[in-house]
């Protein structure tokens, strides 16, 4: 099982909703997602970022499918847009 972890510090965190409600209609799109979390932050402390998102794929060739999906190109197309910054990690459990 691989997991997907991805960290934005957002322009404005106004977006911060729309791009969790983007995020979260992933699942319904791509068959290969296993596991889909999308979280807001709440606390605001100057290190946290704006928004988490905790994934998990079977294998790296599924992650791979979930990273090239249209649907999944076009969510990021949009946090492209409205990210500062973001930060990934991958790792086999």
């Amino acid at each position: 099982m691989i997991s997907h972890i991805v960290m934005l510090k957002l322009k404005d965190k106004a977006q911060a909703e729309e791009i969790k409600t983007r995020l979260e209609a992933l699942p319904a799109q791509i068959p290969e997602i296993k596991s889909y979390e999308v979280g807001i932050d709440e606390i605001n402390s100057p290190r946290s970022f704006d928004l988490a998102l905790y994934s998990q794929f079977e294998s790296y060739d599924t992650l791979k499918i979930y990273n090239e999906h249209s649907a999944h190109v076009e969510v990021l197309g949009f946090i492209r847009e409205h990210a500062e910054t973001v930060y990934a990690v991958d790792y086999t459990v």
